[in-house]
C-alpha cells in the first residue's frame, strides 16, 4: 500500500491525481492518508528550504502503516539535501532508497518550461516511490524513473514505467522487498 501524506495545502484534485497516477503505475492500493505539519526544524541552514533527509526523520504523523507500505509527503516548499561531489544539485524530492518514506514538492511545477502541477507532481512521486523499492535511474525518457532534471521530464509528462523497471519493481513488490 502507498500512503499519501500532505504537508500543505493541495487541491483535492492534484492529490487525487497523484494517487490514480501512482496506483497505475504499480498496480497497488494507494490511500490519501491526511495531513501533517512541516518540522521547523527540518528547515536548512539558510533557512530557505527544508532538509529533506532531516524532515523524512522528523515529520510527525499518525499513519498506521505496517511493514511493506510505503508513505509519500507531498509539500509544497522548496527541498534541499546534502551536497554532492559536484555541489547542490536540484531537489524535486527524496526518498529512504530501499525504505519506508519519501517526500516530493511541487516547488518549481507550473511554471513556464516545467510540467504542470498534476502531471509533474505525479511523476515525481512515482520516481520516488521507485526509488523505495530500489529503482535506479533510467536512461529512457518516457520512464518515470528517468531524472527529474533532464529534459525528457517535461517532454514526456505521462506517468509510466518501462518494462525493464516495471519488471523489476514487481519482483520487488511480490516478494515483499523494501
Amino acid at each position: 500500500m502507498i500512503r499519501i501524506v500532505t504537508l500543505n495545502d493541495f487541491p483535492p484534485d492534484v492529490v487525487d491525481h497523484v494517487a490514480r497516477r501512482l496506483n497505475a503505475a504499480y498496480g497497488l492500493g494507494t490511500e490519501i492518508e491526511g495531513e501533517a505539519d512541516l518540522p521547523e526544524s527540518a528547515l536548512d541552514d539558510s533557512q530557505e528550504a527544508y532538509d529533506a533527509p532531516k524532515l523524512l526523520n522528523e515529520v510527525d504523523d499518525e499513519v498506521q502503516a505496517y511493514a511493506d507500505d510505503k508513505i509519500l509527503y507531498l509539500t509544497t516548499e522548496p527541498l534541499s539535501g546534502p551536497p554532492g561531489p559536484m555541489g547542490k544539485g536540484p531537489m524535486d524530492g527524496f526518498a529512504l532508497y530501499g525504505g519506508g518514506k519519501a517526500v516530493v514538492t511541487s516547488h518549481g511545477l507550473g511554471a513556464k518550461g516545467a510540467a504542470p502541477l498534476e502531471s509533474g507532481l505525479a511523476k515525481r512521486a512515482a520516481h520516488h516511490v521507485g526509488h523505495l523499492w530500489e529503482l535506479h535511474h533510467c536512461f529512457d525518457p518516457r520512464c518515470a524513473m528517468h531524472p527529474g532534471w533532464s529534459p525528457g521530464f517535461v517532454q514526456y509528462p505521462e506517468v509510466a514505467l518501462c518494462l525493464f523497471c516495471r519488471e523489476k519493481s514487481e519482483r520487488k513488490i511480490k516478494l515483499g522487498q523494501g
